[in-house]
């Protein structure tokens, strides 16, 4: 554990730099939204397996394993041919979503070398990939991840509740000040 002086010394050095501040802030609300979604794709592969012993399937799964179980399970006729439709739209889109979080949550933020970076190692080549990031784009990004947590929670009342659709609600979700998108 770091010393009390030591978590000074960083939070002074956070506090006089606001770009870090900035995007450290936006990152924070990326990840809270790719939390949910994943919360809700747990939810989603536990009720289309059923039954007291569901959660032991998703225990340990990540997003992207979530997806392919959601895939085999749609594959085999579980749901039907319009729900495994929208699913699989939802599903493109979530790993689309989830590869760009996954390069801001584990890759290295590079400040102050002119425009900010995020470098990734190059699994391919061995290098390292130098990515521009900026705070609007990072809370870009937890919108259309809250879009997709609206998707998949409506896709469940719909199909596997059995609820009527709302009115063109799929396609957007409330922005930050409550707004429906439409």
């Amino acid at each position: 554990m770091a010393e009390g002086k030591d978590v000074e010394a960083l939070r002074r050095h956070w506090q006089a730099n606001p770009e870090q501040q900035e995007l450290d802030l936006a990152l924070g609300f990326m990840v809270r939204q790719a939390a949910t979604v994943e919360f809700f794709l747990h939810q989603t592969v536990r009720r289309l397996v059923g039954g007291r012993h569901a959660a032991l399937v998703t225990l340990s799964m990540q997003a992207s394993g979530l997806l392919d179980a959601i895939k085999r399970i749609i594959d085999v006729g579980a749901v039907s041919e319009e729900a495994a439709e929208e699913m699989a739209e939802i599903s493109r889109k979530c790993r689309i979503a989830f590869k760009e979080r996954n390069k801001h949550v584990h890759g290295v933020r590079m400040i102050g070398t002119g425009a900010s970076e995020i470098w990734t190692n190059n699994r391919r080549n061995g290098g390292i990939d130098q990515h521009p990031v900026e705070a609007e784009k990072l809370v870009e990004l937890g919108i259309d991840l809250a879009r997709l947590e609206f998707q998949l929670s409506e896709w469940n009342r719909h199909h596997l509740d059995g609820h009527p659709k709302r009115r063109n609600r799929t396609t957007s979700a409330p922005d930050q000040a409550g707004n429906s998108g439409e």
